[in-house]
């Protein structure tokens, strides 16, 4: 059902902000017993941070804005080269790393920017502490709750966990990019040692070409009924229906009764179909296959959108609650559930219960 309105968590959404100048403060005065130099090298600092400064907002700003035009994400990147792709991603990315570093907001908490492939989210960490309400509000989720994130990418959901979690709940994040589970396992430990990554070698055309398992035959490296919730963002959005009838058994499966599975997708319905042909949507789904949309022929993970009732189909299948909640997003150019700049704001999210 169409869940509308605001949400009550609306108030941890937000981008966050940073001192304008990011001029350190000197203790005191020179050893001399005058300020003036001190006060010298304030005022360069800040002459020099302020045109940085403006000119990586601005830039930031540009990349968000590009992300929610559908001819850049649904007829462009679609067009060009995977390598090409992800390495323009990268030298866009790393000298605002490096503006970052200088500016002094380089939070060593947080995965470099140049390193996250998980879509256009704008504060990382403000994304986590909403994308945990979210989880609170529609899918029960409490600290002792035993959370699998599947697609965890580096660490979106699971930088928040450290600090949510007690020692009687748990979280597992799975993902097939070696180098998001590289940085997590390097940088996210959690006090009570609950908090754990996994590299599944799963192929996938767009990330991870390399994969050695097709997905379709991937069994998860859980036991039967472990989890209370399963969370998947922008996961289904990158994968073909074989493959995602194989994941949602898979997930029930993990999923202990009356255990949860929250998940995004560009959800196919008479209203998105209008949407799109309006050109009303920030996302447009070219080539229809029945049971699903694409982006692209040539890379089809690359954008994928389901019909409603397919889905619903598949849940029911494995034995999760038809109809779902779903609360849908603004992709199509409704006006959506999640806030703009929740990093839920554009997906549908679809929440079921295992019966």
């Amino acid at each position: 059902m169409n869940k509308s309105g605001q949400a009550r968590i609306a108030s941890v959404a937000g981008a966050a902000r940073s001192d304008v100048t990011g001029a350190d403060q000197d203790a005191g005065a020179d050893q001399d017993g005058s300020g003036a130099r001190g006060d010298l090298r304030r005022h360069r600092a800040s002459a020099i941070k302020r045109p940085l400064l403006v000119s990586v907002s601005a830039v930031e700003r540009l990349r968000m804005w590009l992300l929610r035009q559908a001819w850049f994400h649904s007829v462009l990147l679609p067009k060009l080269p995977r390598r090409l792709r992800w390495m323009l991603r990268t030298i866009y990315l790393v000298p605002t790393d490096l503006a970052d570093r200088l500016l002094g907001r380089r939070d060593a908490g947080l995965p470099p920017k140049a390193q996250r492939y998980t879509g256009g989210v704008h504060d990382f960490a403000g994304s986590a502490r909403f994308l945990v309400e979210a989880l609170s509000d529609v899918a029960g989720v409490k600290p002792s709750s035993r959370i699998l994130d599947v697609g965890c990418g580096i660490g979106r959901l699971a930088i928040a966990m450290p600090d949510f979690l007690d020692a009687d709940g748990g979280y597992e994040g799975l993902d097939i990019v070696p180098k998001g589970i590289e940085w997590c396992q390097q940088n996210i430990v959690g006090p009570h040692g609950n908090i754990r990554f996994t590299l599944a070698d799963v192929y996938n055309k767009e990330y991870n070409p390399k994969g050695i398992l097709q997905p379709a035959d991937y069994q998860f490296p859980y036991a039967d009924e472990t989890f209370d919730v399963a969370v998947l963002v922008s996961v289904f959005t990158h994968m073909l229906p074989v493959d995602v009838d194989r994941y949602v058994g898979e997930i029930a499966r993990v999923l202990k009764k009356d255990g949860r599975i929250f998940a995004t997708y560009f959800i196919i319905t008479p209203e998105s179909l209008r949407l799109m042909d309006s050109k009303s949507a920030s996302a447009i789904f070219k080539y229809d296959l029945g049971s699903h949309w694409i982006q692209s022929k040539k890379v089809p993970e690359l954008g994928v959108a389901y019909d409603e009732r397919w889905l619903r189909g598949i849940y029911s299948k494995h034995g999760l609650s038809d109809p779902p909640d779903i609360y849908f997003g603004r992709w199509s150019g409704g006006a959506g559930y999640w806030p703009p700049d929740s990093g839920l704001g554009g997906q549908d999210v679809v929440v079921a219960t295992k019966l």
